[in-house]
């Protein structure tokens, strides 16, 4: 099998050799140099961590409703160059913050539900993904067959935020069927990158990470399954955290959820620009029927007491090398701690990762011969044939991505392998708890380059998205760091894993390489006034 694996790995890395030349030359003669920047930021407020704001609207410094409506001002100057969010309540928002200014004026009664302890966020704006269920929002996916469903319940985790005081803005565009890591679909169109318009913002919260990244909120609430917090915290250049499973409520999301992606892949969690705000919102996300689940979140964090592993090229059948880049910023965070603590930090080879895809894949409809979930997902339970769909769509009749596409097929080719590869995934799953124990952490490509132009991932980067994917099989927690801008001036990033349960040391280690990297950077000036 394994020969078979690396002939295939050869012929695709012939093919985008081949096409990335042209694929470039197009894209060069299109766009040229044209980056097509942002409008500057114009309010200091929208530079501040969540955490900043919430205390200064409790200490009067500022009004809920001058924050709202900052970040409103902000999302409307953005939403023509990006194309970020689906529906906003913009109004209900603002008269909100203005119901909480009164509340807080009143002093000494103010009502226990607006607690510091029980709503840490009062009056700081948030946004979710369009995946989420929230009254009077389309709750489509990006699918076709489901353009005309509008939630009348709220998904438990947006629940959580907003008892948590914060106020919801808007929901924001996805992949279709929430699958893909290019946030485009036939019904909202494709998001654009805020550092460079014709880039991707990811997927599947692609729109979530985009509007954090431009200004337009400080934190959203993203889900992952395969890289989809993580690859659009990446690419757009802030913090995103995957979360152990199973800590985070998944319920009302679309496509729902099956017990054993609940059990093993997927998470619910925090996308923000900085990384004090992440550890705050993963509490107020998880809820206090699981925030026990969070070993020690509480607990300040010694780093200098961790172990520390770093793996800096995957390996792994069908995917792209890390390009020097990325390497390089890779090995400046490894240095850092290696000084730092006067430690070396081992860089690991593990073989199992050579097969990251179909250990993910075979996780993914849980030993399997093959499936017709995704399928059953995009037409509200009816059967959808992928080879029907591929032909429409030459004939410009498909209301369905490529991407969704070719998964449709892929799903539904049997697979042999799947059962075999279903039970290394759990060798796997013991095998890196021994390595990373209570007190490991490891640093990892979130993916091996900057975000790519937009249509390239379906034939340049197809499985790249398994940086983070293979994480997701082995139902690790997963902090993605921004470590900068490369030389076209886009987001750099780096993936802190720690052991099942201990998402407080990720958290912990993505706080160091704030401060040692710069974290975020503006992808468009502050106006000077």
């Amino acid at each position: 099998m394994d020969k078979t694996l690396k002939f295939i790995s050869f012929i695709l890395w012939l093919i985008r050799s081949f096409l990335s030349i042209w694929i470039k030359l197009g894209f060069r003669l299109i766009f040229g140099n044209q980056k097509f920047k942002l409008p500057p930021i114009t309010n200091q407020i929208l530079l501040q961590p969540a955490t900043v704001i919430a205390k200064r609207i409790r200490q009067r410094q500022v009004t809920a409703y001058e924050v709202v409506r900052a970040y409103v001002e902000r999302i409307k100057t953005i939403q023509p160059y990006l194309n970020v969010y689906v529906d906003e309540r913009f109004e209900q928002a603002l008269n909100e913050a203005r119901q909480i200014d009164e509340i807080l004026e009143n002093g000494n009664s103010l009502p226990e539900q607006y607690s510091e302890e029980r709503a840490p966020f009062l009056g700081v704006p948030f946004a979710i993904k369009e995946s989420m269920q929230f009254p009077g929002f389309h709750n489509s996916t990006g699918i076709e067959a489901r353009k005309d469903i509008i939630s009348t319940e709220t998904a438990k985790s947006v629940e959580n935020m907003i008892k948590s005081g914060a106020i919801l803005l808007c929901n924001t565009n996805v992949s279709e069927g929430c699958m893909w890591f290019e946030s485009r679909n036939s019904l909202y169109g494709v998001t654009n990158n805020p550092y460079d318009l014709t880039r991707i913002v990811g997927g599947s919260s692609g729109g979530a990470g985009c509007i954090v990244s431009a200004a337009g909120v400080p934190f959203s609430v993203g889900a992952d399954i395969g890289g989809s917090i993580r690859l659009p915290s990446f690419m757009n250049g802030i913090f995103g955290h995957k979360t152990t499973p199973n800590i985070v409520p998944n319920d009302g999301q679309y496509p729902p959820h099956k017990d054993h992606h609940q059990k093993y892949l997927l998470a619910t969690g925090p996308m923000c620009r900085y990384a004090c705000d992440l550890q705050p919102m993963l509490k107020v996300l998880a809820g206090s029927e699981n925030i026990d689940k969070l070993i020690d979140i509480d607990t300040p964090v010694d780093l200098s007491k961790l172990r520390y592993f770093y793996i800096d090229e995957m390996d792994a059948y069908f995917v792209n090398k890390v390009d020097e880049e990325q390497k390089l910023a890779h090995r400046r965070v490894v240095e850092h701690f290696e000084h730092k603590y006067k430690i070396h930090i081992p860089r690991l080879r593990l073989n199992r990762l050579r097969y990251a895809v179909s250990l993910w894949s075979a996780m993914m409809v849980d030993g399997e011969l093959s499936s017709s979930d995704f399928s059953l997902s995009l037409c509200n339970n009816t059967y959808v044939n992928g080879y029907h769909e591929l032909l429409k769509k030459f004939l410009f009749r498909s209301t369905h991505t490529l991407p969704a596409i070719g998964l449709l097929i892929l799903e539904a080719l049997p697979n042999k392998y799947n059962r075999r590869f279903h039970r290394l995934a759990h060798k796997f799953f013991d095998e890196i708890q021994v390595l990373l124990g209570d007190d490991g952490v490891l640093l990892f490509p979130t993916f091996p380059q900057s975000a790519p132009f937009h249509g390239w991932p379906l034939i340049m980067n197809t499985f790249d998205y398994i940086y983070c994917g293979i994480i997701n099989a082995l139902g690790l927690p997963s902090t993605q760091c921004p470590l900068g801008l490369d030389s076209q001036y886009l987001p750099l990033g780096i993936q802190c894993i720690a052991g099942r349960g201990h998402d407080k040391l990720s958290l912990a280690v993505a706080q160091e390489i704030e401060q040692t990297m710069g974290g975020w950077v503006q992808p468009s000036r502050m106006k000077s006034c």
